[in-house]
């Protein structure tokens, strides 16, 4: 029993005893409150429904998505007010509410109240905006139901998250040349590149062929031996190697330039979306932490349907912070991806430091492309050239929030 209730009946008491009705209804009062309380208290969570229902749990910065909050009480209790407390994550931004703090943690909530009739079901519908990349989420929340008399008679924390992914956002590609050249020529050690679905016909046996492509059908036919002849691939492998560390900013202390990610990450998405339209094989490799347990991130290149997709989510993923030295993730580029696979190296810092490297993997057969990017993007792209590879500028203007097109200069 409450304060309330000890009080009511420590009055009912002392009113029967000196026969006064004062104290001796004030008392009945206080006990009928706590009666009342004690009803709410035992039931009014009972077949309580609390749901979320996300529109898409994919966006792209600048989009708005409907949240709608689903009440149901399947009860003939019905309660004065509920009081819904969502945990959410850093970052998120509602439309139509202020995000408080909690008393009892401190971390930011989604409160909602509601008046809910007995066997009542209510819909709310918010609208959570999309104002940066990166991971989010939305509960566990923390139901508390009131008596008639507005005091909080039961309250519970049910688990359960609703999260979403914000993907970068993507912007057309205004270059001075063609993809083609971001990749470059290079040279073949064994003949051209064959795509084995694109089959060209036969001809005869050469010395060295493999027997698999022997057309044992032709051979039988003309009596000589005939091999499967193939169209070469158009185009090499990409792999887009992002380097999220920033020059300005002392990483020991977790500090770095978080809109400059932002456009880095804007321009590999960018730059992915226009190499796959194409027709060239994509990939993304990142030595970030993205909420896996690997001290780097490698999608492999491709063209499947999805590829997009996977790639802008993994870039959705990608925290500020470094998760290992972007020189390790480059040598441990040539055992992850096929032989002749060009590398963009995306980077806002100066490449001297890791020019060791790149130059290691042209001489493997890897060639390297520099994407030079933020405000010593020129000075970065000159240095590049200098150590002979090949090296581009890219830039997004006036800023990654508002910029229409991502400029590309060879």
């Amino acid at each position: 029993m409450s304060a309330l209730g000890w009080a009511s009946a420590a009055l009912v008491a002392i009113g029967a005893l000196v026969d006064s009705p004062g104290p001796l209804v004030v008392g009945l009062l206080g006990l009928l409150a706590e009666g009342v309380r004690a009803v709410w208290a035992r039931f009014g969570l009972d077949g309580l429904e609390y749901e979320r229902h996300l529109e898409s749990d994919r966006l792209v910065c600048g989009d708005v998505v409907r949240l709608d909050l689903t009440v149901r009480n399947r009860k003939p209790l019905p309660l004065a007010w509920l009081r819904a407390s969502d945990a959410v994550s850093g970052g998120l931004a509602v439309q139509e509410r202020r995000l408080v703090a909690e008393d009892r943690t401190g971390d930011r909530a989604l409160v909602n109240t509601w008046s809910v009739g007995a066997y009542e079901r209510v819909v709310r519908h918010l609208h959570l905006v999309a104002e940066r990349r990166g991971t989010y989420a939305i509960g566990p929340v923390r139901l508390a139901v009131g008596d008639p008399f507005a005091r909080e008679a039961a309250a519970e924390e049910r688990p359960g998250r609703s999260a979403y992914l914000v993907r970068p956002r993507m912007v057309q590609v205004r270059e001075t040349a063609p993809p083609r050249a971001w990749v470059g020529p290079r040279r073949a050690r064994r003949g051209p590149l064959e795509q084995s679905l694109l089959f060209a016909g036969v001809r005869p046996y050469q010395a060295g062929d493999p027997l698999r492509r022997v057309h044992w059908r032709a051979t039988a036919r003309t009596a000589q031996p005939q091999v499967k002849r193939f169209d070469p691939a158009l185009e090499p492998d990409t792999l887009i190697a992002l380097d999220v560390a920033t020059p300005v900013g002392d990483l020991a202390i977790g500090a770095f330039d978080e809109d400059l990610v932002e456009g880095l990450c804007v321009a590999a998405a960018s730059l992915a979306r226009r190499l796959l339209a194409d027709g060239i094989a994509c990939g993304l490799a990142v030595a970030a932490f993205t909420g896996v347990q690997r001290r780097s991130v490698l999608l492999a290149p491709g063209t499947a349907p999805g590829q997009l997709g996977r790639l802008a989510d993994l870039l959705a993923r990608v925290t500020p912070v470094p998760s290992a030295r972007f020189e390790e993730l480059l040598a441990s580029i040539p055992a992850r991806v096929r032989p002749g696979t060009t590398i963009l190296v995306l980077s806002s810092r100066d490449p001297g430091p890791r020019l060791g490297v790149e130059r290691r993997l042209v001489a493997a057969g890897f060639p390297v492309r520099h994407v030079a990017f933020g405000p010593h993007a020129p000075a970065a792209a000159a240095t590049a050239r200098r150590a002979g590879l090949g090296a581009i500028v890219a830039s997004l203007e006036p800023d990654w929030r508002t910029s229409d097109a991502l400029a590309v200069v060879g």
